[in-house]
């Protein structure tokens, strides 16, 4: 499946999702219909009564579960509304909700989106979701160059989303996305800026980029995240591992509380012994190949190779046993 089937397969089963939770509020004539047969066949015959109360129960537990996903659709547009950015979040939790077919559950995302109250947030909402299969055959069809830079690629991708879907629905739907590359971008920045910095400069300019992070950027970042890319700018052009376990330990104190930051210390501490390791198994086994390199004209073929096997296995059990 190409990945514009994909998207669009994502719209449809989310707005499956919605359809669920609205046709819970207000009763299906189906529903109406089968409960008024049932009604009439046990007044008609006594014999068919547990047949008659038997389809009543399930339309009881069809109407309660369609009142749940109802209250479920009311609460994920209340909070998609309050924090809008990430339809592809919204839609596969509606996907998530949804028990009837495609085609219902867009029906009755549509429905759910015509009873909302802020109807300027609703508008938008459907132009985004009317828009979206067109963007993605859009996208399927646009060649970026690869001499363009990841900013300008985004850039591009992002006036495609303008064009096709409009400025407040491309906000709308992928604001938080944007957000984060945004975000990615001003610490790209600041990485190639690094090499002239002193060590203070490049302290109060993260301090700087930290401010002006944006919400969804430090979530995704998390304490970790923060210090990885402290640790990242930090050691830029520092050789010396003395000086650069300084250095993390310090980041470590100041962005990770004491548990988070011991384990971390602990888990470098393994990854800086096994790179040693790596280091000198490759230093021997250059030496070994200069070695054996050195008598391959003086031993048969068969001889040489066996030799060379066998120092090469014992270079292995050594380092890696």
């Amino acid at each position: 499946m190409n990945k514009t089937w994909m998207m669009v397969g994502i719209v449809i089963m989310a707005a499956c999702a919605a359809m669920i939770g609205w046709w819970g509020m207000e009763a299906s004539p189906v529903a109406h219909a089968a409960d008024s047969q049932g009604r009439l066949s046990s007044t008609v015959n006594a014999n068919t009564q547990p047949i008659a109360m038997t389809s009543t129960e399930h339309q009881d537990q069809a109407h309660a579960r369609a009142m749940s996903q109802q209250t479920w659709l009311a609460q994920a547009l209340q909070g998609f509304e309050r924090k809008s950015g990430n339809i592809t979040e919204f839609l596969q939790a509606w996907s998530a909700q949804c028990t009837d077919t495609p085609k219902q559950c867009d029906e009755q995302l549509r429905a759910a989106l015509d009873r909302y109250t802020n109807r300027e947030f609703a508008t938008q909402m459907q132009r985004l979701l009317a828009g979206l299969p067109a963007y993605e055959q859009a996208m399927q069809k646009t060649i970026l160059s690869t001499q363009m830079s990841p900013r300008e690629r985004y850039d591009a991708i992002w006036k495609l989303r303008e064009r096709m879907l409009g400025s407040d629905e491309a906000a709308l739907g992928f604001g938080q996305e944007r957000a984060y590359a945004q975000d990615q971008f001003a610490y790209g920045d600041l990485l190639t800026q690094a090499a002239n910095m002193s060590a203070s400069e490049r302290q109060r300019a993260f301090a700087d980029y930290q401010q002006q992070q944006s919400t969804t950027a430090k979530s995704i970042d998390g304490a970790v995240g923060q210090y990885e890319k402290a640790v990242r700018l930090m050691l830029i052009g520092v050789n010396d591992p003395a000086e650069q376990a300084r250095i993390k330990a310090q980041l470590r104190q100041q962005y990770l509380p004491d548990d988070l930051a011991q384990q971390l210390a602990q888990r470098e501490q393994q990854i800086s012994t096994q790179q040693q390791g790596v280091a000198q198994y490759q230093q021997e086994l250059a030496q070994l190949n200069q070695e054996m390199n050195s008598l391959k004209s003086s031993l048969p073929e068969n001889t040489w190779q066996q030799q060379y096997e066998q120092r090469l296995t014992a270079l292995r059990l050594k380092h890696f046993p």
